[in-house]
């Protein structure tokens, strides 16, 4: 009964514990932020179909839990047995800026060990027929990352920061666009840690915040005293 975006979340967090240096380390005082850019909207495409032709009675009664907002986090929260908080984010278009700026400002503040970001969404929207039924095959893509809160003790592979620009600087902000996808996103994550030739980059919100990525050669750079009008979160 789960959505789509929820298998392939639940999948991307397996295969992330797998590649941990300690893979069989317990994750039951993490939390979850689980952000799926337009998911549910199949079964419930299929759903208003039936309503319209059989009434209320012939919906499904998974639809609720497993096609709203939280159900991928709400999954790998009860998958992996964790007690931290779990909450979806976003789940519109800006679904990598807004589960971003989220988990990281959530990481320091939950009280948790550290907090699992799931983002998740379609290469193309899926096409349906008129009874809701999809007639094309897109894929779905989902991005797993395991944050800590920062300390000077911490060997991350990467290190994020997000920066609130001041309101001058806000004029010349992103202003709307599709923006990077969950491809390019985990593309950067995998050169900022390689430690290839590219040892940051940065997403800008829409409204105007800026999250960058650091290698670790580069994290402790990034530190400079603060700017005025600036605000720094941080993760690893």
């Amino acid at each position: 009964h789960c959505d789509e975006h929820t298998v392939v979340g639940v999948r991307a967090v397996l295969d992330a514990i797998a590649a941990l240096p300690d893979p069989e380390q317990s994750f039951d005082r993490y939390g979850v932020v689980g952000a799926p850019r337009l998911a549910g909207r199949i079964t419930g495409a299929q759903t208003l179909v039936q309503a319209a032709t059989a009434g209320g009675i012939a919906g499904s009664p998974h639809v609720v839990p497993q096609c709203s907002l939280h159900a991928l986090a709400s999954a790998v929260s009860v998958a992996l047995g964790m007690h931290g908080p779990n909450l979806g984010a976003s789940g519109g278009p800006e679904a990598l800026s807004e589960g971003l700026y989220t988990a990281v400002s959530l990481v320091n503040a939950s009280g948790a060990d550290g907090l699992w970001l799931v983002l998740t969404e379609w290469d193309e929207e899926p096409v349906l027929d008129a009874a809701g039924r999809p007639v094309t095959n897109p894929l779905c893509r989902a991005v797993a990352l395991a944050l800590r809160p920062q300390s000077s003790a911490d060997e991350n592979p990467v290190t994020f920061v997000v920066r609130i620009p001041d309101p001058w600087e806000l004029r010349n902000a992103f202003a709307g666009g599709a923006g990077p996808g969950r491809a390019d996103f985990a593309w950067a994550i995998k050169m900022c840690a390689g430690g290839g030739a590219i040892t940051s980059w940065s997403h800008v919100c829409p409204w105007g915040a800026e999250i960058r990525i650091f290698a670790p050669a580069t994290a402790a750079q990034s530190k400079r005293p603060q700017e005025r009008g600036l605000a720094r979160r941080e993760a690893a």
